[in-house]
């Protein structure tokens, strides 16, 4: 455990939800010592960059697909104690700008070529999403707007006191724990 006085590592995140053929796009990102871990596409802001620019930028390094922002989703508040970071991460819904190449399921090509810590990208069936994503501060609240849908979604603000616990509820499908909301 850090202890108390060290400084807190603030991140501002921005990340993107793409559906196509109910299938949600993810990436497998290589954080080298706590392994590979399933998110959105989607990062860190560079320094003055408005969360639905970096949204953007990520998509592409992480994608390889041209998107645009079709609205903010939620927010998730995310810190721990333990480690001293704080994620304040924006998740918006984007389209596809472009025309890309599809496959044989319609789905558009991507590559996460662009990005040296992402190892795999994928669409993903709503039900196996929770097998990838076990942060309940990226999980609980997508799986939830995934089911409900945006206009039925319990909350556009969720809080997560301290993420980094084994008291968490893992995520499930379909959405059968709110964890921790605010």
């Amino acid at each position: 455990m850090q202890p108390k006085n060290v400084e807190w590592r603030r991140q501002s995140v921005s990340q993107g939800v793409l559906i196509i053929n109910d299938k949600v796009l993810l990436v497998a990102n290589d954080y080298r010592a706590r392994g590979i871990l399933w998110s959105l596409p989607g990062g860190r802001l560079e320094p003055g960059e408005p969360h639905a620019e970096a949204v953007v930028r990520e998509f592409k390094e992480e994608t390889g697909l041209d998107v645009t922002v079709a609205g903010l989703l939620y927010v998730a508040d995310a810190k721990t104690e333990i480690d001293r970071y704080h994620f304040v991460t924006c998740v918006f819904e984007v389209k596809l700008l472009s025309n890309a190449p599809l496959d044989s399921e319609g789905l558009p090509q991507i590559s996460c070529e662009g990005d040296m810590a992402v190892r795999q990208v994928r669409f993903v069936p709503f039900d196996q999403v929770p097998q990838l994503i076990t942060r309940p501060s990226i999980g609980e609240p997508l799986l939830n707007y995934l089911y409900y849908g945006a206009s039925q979604m319990p909350s556009r603000y969720w809080c997560y006191p301290e993420y980094n616990t084994p008291d968490y509820v893992p995520v499930s499908w379909p959405p059968t724990t709110l964890w921790v909301q605010s």
